[in-house]
């Protein structure tokens, strides 16, 4: 004899239940699959927590590498500045004892600079030589200094 298969529709909650559908415990209660709603909300705010923590530490990440790479480009130019005014006040003496400032542009920023020179004895032989670079990184101002001294050789 043939035997006729049930359609879907005609099978209820007890077929259901027996094609897997719907499982049920031993006591015949529906087994919850899924999460609450509370389950969501935490994972969503540690989520959201880590994202930030990640967004964050990236953004600080790009800033330290763009002060350090401004900061190894304009740390050879102020060592050549301030030995280029050594070398002014060693050979020339008080008439090289001028102080100088400007800008330049180095690793697209906008960088202030100031060599003051100034005499340690009267007799202006030793001198002070000091120069202060600036430049605006992020929302702060960023602020290098060197000092250097430098004495006049008669002849």
């Amino acid at each position: 004899m043939e035997q006729k298969v049930p359609m879907m529709s005609r099978i209820g909650n007890k077929g259901a239940a027996f094609l897997g559908i719907f499982p049920r415990k031993k006591s015949g209660k529906r087994l919850r699959k899924g999460f609450t709603l509370l389950e969501v909300m935490i994972a969503t705010a540690v989520l959201a927590l880590g994202a930030t923590l990640i967004y964050q530490s990236f953004f600080i990440a790009v800033d330290s590498f763009n002060y350090y790479s401004t900061l190894l480009k304009i740390t050879p130019w102020m060592d050549e500045k301030i030995w280029q005014a050594q070398n002014d006040l060693k050979h020339l003496g008080m008439s090289a004892a001028a102080s100088a400032g400007g800008q330049l542009e180095m690793n697209n920023k906008n960088i202030s600079w100031g060599l003051d020179i100034s005499s340690l004895n009267q007799a202006e032989s030793f001198y002070q030589v000091d120069l202060v670079v600036f430049w605006p990184q992020g929302a702060r101002q960023v602020k290098l200094s060197r000092s250097a001294y430098a004495m006049h050789l008669e002849k």
